[in-house]
C-alpha cells in the first residue's frame, strides 16, 4: 500500500484535495451568499468531483512513471519504485482502473448537473495525461504547457460543475452578479498556471542530465541553462506584477457599496509569495549544481502552495 502511495504521489493528491477544497468553500460560496445564491453541487457530489480529480491525477503519475522509468534510473534513482517495490504491470493496471473509475465518475457528475457534455472533461484530461507521458513530456516547452494548464484547471472544474449546477437547478434564475466568481477563477487558475510552469522548467534543468541521454528535447537541452535561468527570472517577475495587481484590486474592493480593506491579505502575499520570488530569482543567479535546483523546485512549490492557500484569508473579507 506505501508503495502504491509513493506512485500516486499522495502528497500532491491532498494538496489537490485543499485546493479545490478552499476554491469551493473559501472562495465560491461566499461569492454566491452575497448575490443570494448558494451551491448548488450537493457536498456529496463535490466530493464525487474531487475524487474523480484525484484518481485522474494519480492515474497520470502512474502512466509517467511507467514511461519515464529510463530517465528516473539517472536523475532520481533512490526514488524508483517500479521495478522495486512495484511491478510495471502493476502501475499500468493501476492507470487503467482509476481512469474507468473517473470516467465513470464523469458521466455520473455530468448527469447531475444537467449537462452531458462536460462528461468528456476526464475522458480529455486522462488523453491529455497519457500524451504528455508518452510523447510531450519529452518535447521542447509543450510538456510543461500541457502541465501547467492541468494544474490551472483543477481550479477551474470546481466552478464549471457549480456553473452547471446553478445554471440548470438554481431556484433563483441566474444572472449576471454570479459572474464575479469567472475572475477569481482567472486570478487563482493563472496564478497556478504561472507557478507551475516556473516549477516544471526548474525541474528541468535539474533532471538535464537523465534527459539528454534519453534523448528529451527540454528547453534547457535545446536552448541552453542560461536561457532557461532568464526565462526563470521572467516568470518570475510576471507573478510579482501579477500578484501586485490583485493586492490593488483587492485593496479597493467595493461590494455593496461598502468597502473592503484587504491589509492582511496584502501583507500575507508580500511576505509569502512576492519575497520568496525575489528570493528565487537572486537563487536563479547563482544556481550551478542540481542541489541548486532541487532548492528552487522546492521553494517554486513552497510559493504555489501559500498563493493557493491565500484563499482560506480571502474567505474572512468575503464573510
Amino acid at each position: 500500500m506505501l508503495a502504491y502511495l509513493k506512485l500516486f504521489r499522495w502528497q500532491n493528491l491532498l494538496i489537490l484535495i485543499l485546493i479545490q477544497g478552499l476554491f469551493r468553500y473559501c472562495v465560491v460560496k461566499p461569492l454566491l451568499l452575497m448575490f443570494d445564491y448558494d451551491l448548488a453541487l450537493s457536498d456529496i457530489d463535490f466530493g464525487i468531483l474531487v475524487l474523480a480529480t484525484v484518481i485522474t491525477s494519480a492515474a497520470g503519475y502512474a502512466i509517467n512513471d511507467y514511461f519515464d522509468i529510463k530517465t528516473d534510473r539517472i536523475n532520481k534513482p533512490h526514488k524508483i519504485i517500479l521495478g522495486k517495490a512495484l511491478s510495471r504491470r502493476a502501475a499500468i493496471s493501476s492507470h487503467i482502473v482509476l481512469n474507468i473509475i473517473a470516467i465513470l465518475l464523469g458521466f455520473y457528475l455530468s448527469y447531475k448537473v444537467g449537462n452531458w457534455s462536460l462528461s468528456f472533461i476526464f475522458i480529455a484530461i486522462i488523453i491529455i495525461l497519457w500524451l504528455y507521458s508518452i510523447r510531450y513530456k519529452r518535447k521542447y516547452f509543450i510538456g510543461n504547457f500541457m502541465i501547467s494548464i492541468l494544474a490551472a484547471f483543477v481550479i477551474a472544474i470546481v466552478w464549471i460543475f457549480e456553473y452547471n449546477a446553478l445554471a440548470n437547478f438554481s431556484e433563483v434564475p441566474i444572472n449576471v452578479n454570479v459572474l464575479v466568481v469567472d475572475d477569481f477563477v482567472k486570478i487563482f487558475a493563472l496564478f497556478a498556471f504561472l507557478t507551475t510552469l516556473l516549477r516544471e522548467i526548474i525541474k528541468d534543468i535539474e533532471d538535464i542530465k537523465g534527459d539528454a541521454k534519453t534523448g528529451c528535447r527540454t528547453i534547457p537541452i535545446v536552448s541552453g541553462v542560461r536561457t532557461c535561468k532568464n526565462l526563470l527570472i521572467f516568470l518570475a517577475i510576471v507573478i510579482i506584477a501579477f500578484t501586485g495587481y490583485f493586492q490593488l484590486v483587492m485593496l479597493d474592493f467595493e461590494l455593496f457599496g461598502s468597502q473592503y480593506q484587504f491589509n492582511l491579505l496584502f501583507a500575507y502575499v508580500l511576505l509569502t509569495v512576492q519575497i520568496p520570488l525575489i528570493l528565487l530569482i537572486n537563487k536563479v543567479h547563482i544556481a550551478k549544481e542540481k542541489t541548486d535546483y532541487q532548492v528552487l523546485s522546492r521553494l517554486a512549490k513552497f510559493i504555489m502552495i501559500t498563493g493557493i492557500f491565500s484563499m482560506f484569508l480571502l474567505y474572512f473579507y468575503l464573510t
